[in-house]
């Protein structure tokens, strides 16, 4: 991964996943890693990493999260929520980065 510029980030981003339905308690999120250590997911392909891509959406890597294939591995199966210490609800997270992805065209319908 090569170095990002801090023009490239978008700061808005953020607010934005946390206006989505289920974004809510997105920002609490302080990296504990407890979501990644849940994760069949993630056992199963070490490039999927909850920590990581909630990270990336936090730091308004915008494009880098919405154009990236990883973002369709997670399964659904809630495990990273019910552990979760600040209630961040990873799967919600998760529909709301793909809807932004579809609607901004980065995968299709």
């Amino acid at each position: 991964m090569e170095p990002i510029s801090s023009k490239q980030l978008d700061p808005q981003f953020k607010y934005e996943v946390a206006q989505q339905p289920g974004g809510d308690n997105f920002k609490r999120c302080f990296s504990c890693g407890t979501c990644t250590a849940a994760c069949p997911a993630a056992k199963a392909d070490e490039e999927f990493n909850p920590r990581r891509i909630i990270r990336m959406a936090l730091l308004g890597m915008r494009e880098e999260v919405l154009s990236s294939p990883i973002l369709w591995l997670c399964v659904q199966c809630t495990a990273c929520g019910f552990r979760c210490p600040q209630n961040v609800k990873f799967v919600d997270v998760m529909a709301a980065l793909r809807r932004i992805a579809v609607k901004e065209g980065f995968f299709p319908a």
